[in-house]
């Protein structure tokens, strides 16, 4: 096993661990404060229920599970699993009406679903004072996905769509600019998330496309022969071993891995000409009409949105609550927090997921070779 092999392995072992022994820290004891006699009644019709079915990435298992019984006292049944069979299950559950999970963290693949009328109204469910206070949010507003402002709640907001670069192989300064990409240097060195798989290969493939227009992304893409796979990990470790120069789509949790594990020739790219994009991750929830446990999915979804539950989620998934009073975890990557005064693109709104990035893709797919 060569040492970067043993660095490799030891990140991952680094990794399980942290995520099994974090604790949750403050605000547990009164993320209640003030609730009324409303809440309550929901609080003691969940406890009857007994359990909720949550579905969600799997880094969130633990801390959820845990969390939310420590703070409730009801259990939760968490589905973890890859995105794209969790994504079909929640399809096939509302469209057949056979619904066994309660309450869903994703990200915007389900916009098609919500807008034929699948999910319950969370404006309505959103109860808890600590919740709804709009001083407790970012720019003192909730941040909804759907125009209606109901149905698609996102509690997160990170910067991403960042390339991931081998200082090993390339100089500071270096890279600046998107064009820079489209070097010689670079051709068949550049390793991307795959478009065509949706996820980060998709929100990295439609940044660039809005940014620098679809020419842009052809001839980058196409023009520079760029290597895709759907395999976030072995993207970020080619890049650490100098097999590909460049990475398109590399999740911050992947760069964590490594870096924290002493690698230090993963770089994120500072370009001049397009800073990144805001992105939700899996911070958007949902909840599926007809859902076997109403109440206690109500509880979760306000728990989700308090300070215990979204300190939970951002430490367990490295990313940045929308909440004001959640700061940034020490464990977050630097180059993931929004900056002051800097725009970034927000890939969380259904007019820019309809009305621009559809029809970058479709583009895309023809361009690279359909699905």
């Amino acid at each position: 096993m060569s040492s970067l092999d043993r660095i490799i392995h030891a990140a991952a072992v680094l990794a399980i661990g942290a995520l099994a022994s974090g604790a949750l820290s403050a605000h547990a004891a009164d993320w209640q404060a003030n609730a009324g006699a409303d809440w309550q009644n929901i609080l003691a019709a969940a406890k009857k229920e007994g359990r909720v079915a949550v579905a969600g990435p799997a880094e969130l298992a633990g801390p959820m599970t845990e969390g939310f019984k420590r703070d409730t006292g009801i259990e939760v049944e968490f589905l973890g699993g890859e995105t794209r069979d969790r994504s079909s299950r929640v399809a096939r559950e509302v469209r057949t009406g056979k619904v066994t999970l309660d309450f869903v963290f994703s990200g915007s693949v389900e916009l098609p679903l919500v807008k034929e009328g699948y999910f319950e109204d969370q404006s309505a469910k959103l109860i808890l004072p600590g919740v709804t206070n709009m001083k407790n949010w970012i720019n003192g507003e909730l941040k909804w996905v759907d125009n209606t402002q109901k149905y698609m709640l996102q509690t997160q907001a990170f910067v991403s769509s960042v390339p991931i670069y081998d200082g090993n192989s390339i100089k500071p300064g270096e890279l600046t600019s998107w064009n820079d990409l489209l070097d010689s240097k670079y051709k068949g060195k550049i390793v991307a998330y795959d478009p065509r798989s949706g996820g980060p290969g998709a929100q990295i493939a439609g940044y660039i496309g809005a940014t620098k227009g679809i020419d842009f992304l052809k001839s980058l893409y196409v023009g520079q022969e760029v290597v895709y796979s759907q395999n976030s990990r072995q993207m970020t470790e080619w890049i650490a071993r100098s097999v590909h120069k460049v990475g398109l789509g590399i999740p911050s949790a992947d760069y964590l891995t490594l870096t924290n594990a002493g690698i230090k020739n993963l770089v994120p790219a500072n370009m001049k000409d397009g800073p990144g994009a805001l992105s939700g991750g899996f911070s958007v929830v949902l909840m599926p009409k007809g859902a076997p446990h109403p109440n206690a999915a109500t509880v979760v979804l306000n728990w989700v949105a308090s300070a215990p539950g979204q300190e939970a989620y951002s430490k367990a998934l490295k990313t940045i609550s929308r909440r004001t009073d959640v700061p940034p975890d020490a464990s977050v990557a630097a180059y993931t927090v929004p900056k002051p005064g800097v725009t970034y693109q927000d890939q969380y709104s259904e007019d820019y997921l309809t009305n621009v990035r559809a029809v970058i893709l479709e583009q895309v797919m023809v361009a690279i070779g359909g699905k």
